[in-house]
Order: structure tokens, then C-alpha cells, then sequence
């Protein structure tokens, strides 16, 4: 019974040093920019991650869709080699991994799925200086709730507390909803329109990037002091994320043409569509 005890309290005071490690090793990256939403959450951190490495600012980023990497501030892809199941802990490693390098920024895309482990990744582990949410879509309802509303509730659990938050969401119901909670929080709201983007700037990507997405990570780079182009020229030079929007033309023996549109990433009816 006293084995059982002794280690229980060991165990419980390497948990109370490990959180309060952890708490310090976050104070010390001064930009924290947590990215949450349904769809587009690891092309707008590359993107935004590209953007403020072209501007300068010495930038990590950890992407955790169709395959998990860390990104370090030279663009290089570190693959997240995972042992065992998804844990939102895994965040926690991954903040170690960064404070040791000394960045002055973090892009972290949210790994969570559950309302509430949603809401320790952004107010337990990120604290993130900057939230951005991409937008609320059909997805993950077992998890978040049949409606778009619920949703939409999930996904603000990751909007900062005192700080910023940007997201390209368009549905006014949706909108009242994040900004609601961005009010509670006390952080600052604002809503970035795909037509801030323009035709041209997009043509200059080797694969196709939803403009909203575009204009997201432009108006997070631009709130931390890098130039337009300064950050889309980082943003066309970088790499896109595997589950990006690509047209592949196959030649058929037949001698036709038949293009093939990589849309497996939109795993929702309605970005399915909209890739459409």
C-alpha cells in the first residue's frame, strides 16, 4: 500500500513539474498562432508559417492533417513519427521540440477533435497569441454535434484569451457565434473575405489554393508586420500541404485527355462541392 501511495505522489509531482516546464518553455516563443477550424487548417498554417519566414521572423510550424510534420524556420519538413494513437499531448512534445530552437513564432494547427480537448490545446498548452479559424463545416458531428451551430461552438474553444482572432468564415450565424466568444475572451475579431486575394496572386501557385485560405494566412502575416508581397512571395516558393487541390492530366491509350482533381482531402458534402 505504501509502494502504491509513494509512487502515485511521484507520479502526480512529475505531472505538476512537467505542466509548469511546459508553461515556461510557452512564455518564451513570444508569437503563438493556433489554427482551428473544419477545412483548410494545414494549408493556412503552412501558408502562414511560409509567410512570416519570408518576412523575417524566425518561424516553427507543426501541421497535423493528411501527414503530420513539424516545419523549422529553413522550410525543412520534420516527419511526426507517431507509436501510438492520437493524443493532443503530443502537443506538449512538440512545444519542447521548438523552445529548445528559440523561435520567435509558432503556427500550430490544432490536433483536437472533442469540444473540450479543443479548449486545453488553445487555454492549457498553446496560449496562443493569435487564433485563427478557417472556417465550420459538416464534419466530425459524432465528436462536435449534428448542427453547424454546435460546431461552430466546438472550434471557439480554441479562440485566445486577451489576444487576436482572425477567421474567413461568411455565415452571419456562425460569425455571431465566434465572435460572441472572442468578446468573453477579450480578444479582438476579425472577419478576412476571400475577394481580398486577387486572380493573379493566385495563378502564381503551382497547385490550387482556395482563396480564402490565401487571404487568411495574408491578413495574419500583415497583422505581424510583414508586407503583402514579401508574404506571398514565401507563399508560392513553399511547399503545399499533400491533401492540396491538384489537377492531374492523364493520357488515356486511347490518346484522350482526362483530367483527375485531387479533392480526397475534402472529406465534408460541402467542400467536396465547392472543390467542384
Amino acid at each position: 500500500m505504501l509502494v502504491i501511495v509513494v509512487l502515485t505522489v511521484m507520479l502526480l509531482g512529475y505531472g505538476v513539474y512537467e505542466f509548469a516546464a511546459h508553461r515556461q518553455r510557452v512564455k518564451q516563443i513570444p508569437i503563438r498562432i493556433h489554427v482551428n477550424g473544419t477545412r483548410g487548417k494545414s494549408s493556412v498554417t503552412r501558408l502562414i508559417a511560409a509567410g512570416l519566414r519570408a518576412g523575417g521572423i524566425q518561424t516553427f510550424a507543426k501541421v497535423t492533417g493528411t501527414m503530420p510534420r513539424m516545419i523549422d524556420d529553413e522550410g525543412l519538413e520534420i516527419p511526426v513519427i507517431r507509436l501510438h494513437p492520437v493524443n493532443i499531448i503530443e502537443q506538449i512534445k512538440v512545444f519542447r521540440f521548438f523552445a529548445r530552437r528559440k523561435p520567435e513564432a509558432v503556427v500550430i494547427e490544432c490536433m483536437a477533435v472533442l469540444p473540450e480537448y479543443q479548449w486545453i490545446c488553445e487555454h492549457q498548452f498553446v496560449r496562443s497569441t493569435v487564433g485563427v479559424l478557417t472556417n465550420a463545416r459538416p464534419d466530425h458531428v459524432r465528436e462536435m454535434g449534428p448542427s453547424l451551430e454546435n460546431i461552430a461552438n466546438s472550434l471557439a474553444n480554441t479562440i485566445p484569451a486577451g489576444g487576436i482572432t482572425f477567421t474567413s468564415e461568411t455565415r452571419p450565424e456562425l460569425l455571431d457565434i465566434f465572435r460572441r466568444r472572442a468578446e468573453e475572451n477579450g480578444s479582438e475579431f476579425h472577419v478576412v473575405r476571400h475577394n481580398e486575394i486577387g486572380l493573379e496572386e493566385l495563378r502564381r501557385f503551382n497547385y490550387i489554393e482556395h482563396p480564402a485560405n490565401v487571404a487568411l494566412a495574408l491578413r495574419v502575416c500583415e497583422h505581424l508586420g510583414v508586407e503583402r508581397e514579401t508574404a506571398l512571395g514565401g507563399m508560392h516558393n513553399s511547399f503545399p500541404d499533400p491533401g492540396a487541390l491538384k489537377v492531374y492530366r492523364v493520357v488515356h491509350e486511347s490518346g484522350r485527355r482526362i483530367l483527375f482533381l485531387n479533392a480526397l482531402a475534402a472529406n465534408d458534402p460541402e467542400s467536396t462541392l465547392q472543390a467542384w
